[in-house]
């Protein structure tokens, strides 16, 4: 990978993000509120993913599961691949530290990483309004089967990598009085361009995500017969529907909420200076971020599933630390044991014939074997019994 690093003056420097130092309890707050997203973000997601893997209820492997379970691999990725390098650049002033091809190279992917998550985000919750369309219009049929799904989970991963091609090609590093920044847009010529499909691809998604969900809502509304007893089975499924379409909502919500001051930061910083500052921009990213912790929140608390799921999971993992910690006692006293019947054994040989020896060795083996059965029975049973954590 060939190195290409810009310079710039101090006048083409006004123009980019002010490098000034900031107060160390600035930089600590920054840096807390970094690190309680990807606390709640790694373990929240994490579990999501663990819970449809495990499946245990034997109910979470549905169509629109497998679009959240993708949602959340999104944002476990964005966490783990954008925020490290945010809280980094938070200590150093928005420098960039790492310098040659490697820098380079970590540049582009941070870059990339980001966008690549938020488009695929943006196309998720398009498909998961179009599954509950089809659910509710069409609920004899299985227009998306569990093969379909992922098909087009795959193409939409593909899609979004190709098209944030020109961000991973076009980052690099611009280099301004001795120091090193990662940058985009300044290399990258026909950004505009980019970020205005990108901004074509998002208002048409919420207007086509508006006009599916307000179709669903007109159809809820019109099944419900006045005087009608629907059937118990036909309460359920509709309370099923019902807490579905209340999660999808709030995740909506929450999605378009937390992107919507970053999106306008995009375009009042680019076309004007109205509030292109660094409090607010610090803000509008710091709420980016923040959808990848709140969406677990959201999908545990509409879907009992993974409520379930959830306290099986933590269950396994104490009774898990607690099978070890009491295995662990456990040969601490085996040791202790060797210890005491060595000693014993030791002193005792030393005033008896052989015949005697041999029989206190063969007592002091026997008396050494007893505590360890129950380790061994232990061992065994964590080794050979399969687990459901």
């Amino acid at each position: 990978m060939a190195e290409v690093i810009g310079n710039i003056s101090r006048e083409e420097n006004a123009t980019s993000p002010s490098a000034t130092d900031t107060g160390a309890m600035e930089k600590a707050f920054k840096t807390l509120a970094y690190g309680v997203i990807v606390f709640f973000s790694v373990i929240g997601n994490s579990l999501i993913i663990a819970a449809f893997k495990l499946n245990t209820s034997g109910k979470l492997r549905t169509v629109n599961n497998m679009f959240i379970v993708s949602m959340a691999a999104a944002d476990l990725l964005m966490t783990l691949g954008s925020i490290p390098e945010r809280i980094t650049r938070i200590l150093v002033n928005d420098q960039w530290i790492i310098g040659g091809n490697a820098g380079i190279f970590f540049c582009r992917t941070t870059n990339f990483v980001e966008k690549l998550c938020v488009n695929v985000t943006i196309l998720h919750l398009v498909m998961i309004a179009t599954d509950r369309f089809l659910v509710v219009f069409y609920p004899r049929r299985k227009l998306i089967t569990s093969k379909r799904a992922l098909r087009m989970i795959v193409i939409t991963w593909f899609a979004s990598a190709g098209y944030c091609v020109p961000l991973f090609y076009y980052a690099n590093l611009l280099e301004s009085d001795g120091k090193l920044f990662c940058k985009t847009r300044y290399f990258f010529q026909n950004w505009r361009v980019w970020y205005l499909i990108f901004l074509s691809l998002l208002l048409t998604s919420l207007l086509l995500v508006v006009i599916l969900y307000s179709a669903i809502a007109i159809q809820l509304c019109r099944s419900k017969t006045p005087g009608e007893r629907p059937s118990l089975k036909s309460r359920n499924c509709t309370r099923l529907n019902n807490r579905v379409l209340k999660m999808v909502a709030m995740v909506l919500l929450a999605f378009y909420c937390c992107f919507l001051p970053y999106w306008m930061g995009w375009i009042l910083c680019s076309w004007s200076k109205i509030i292109c500052n660094n409090t607010y921009t610090f803000i509008s990213i710091l709420l980016m971020y923040a959808n990848s912790a709140v969406n677990p929140i959201i999908y545990s608390f509409f879907n009992e599933y993974f409520q379930v799921a959830f306290r099986l999971i933590f269950t396994n993992m104490i009774q898990h630390c607690l099978c070890c910690k009491k295995k662990r006692g456990l040969l601490g006293e085996a040791r202790s044991s060797d210890n005491t019947s060595e000693r014993i054994s030791a002193n005792i040989i030393k005033r008896q014939s052989i015949l005697d020896q041999l029989l206190y060795v063969m007592l002091g083996v026997t008396v050494n074997a007893v505590p360890l059965l129950p380790v061994v029975y232990i061992f065994l049973r964590v080794q050979f019994l399969p687990l459901t954590f």
